[in-house]
């Protein structure tokens, strides 16, 4: 159960690092989500998350 926690916790620390400062103009490129054809690491946060809530459920239904 604590490895789901450090991964829940590690996807949280990304989401706020792929959020934009404010400003357009100050975002390091790699962390913009793709234009349209493409994947970039930004695109896995949040598909990674809902995994993790996925997990998560199960632990919970399994403990009931």
């Amino acid at each position: 159960m604590e490895f789901v926690d450090i991964l829940r916790g590690l996807t949280i620390v990304a989401m706020n690092l792929v959020n934009p400062p404010g400003d357009w103009s100050y975002v390091y490129s790699p962390l913009l989500h793709a234009e349209w054809h493409g994947l970039m690491l930004t695109d896995l946060i949040f598909p990674f998350f809902l995994f993790i809530v996925g997990i998560s459920i199960g632990y919970f239904f399994k403990l009931i």
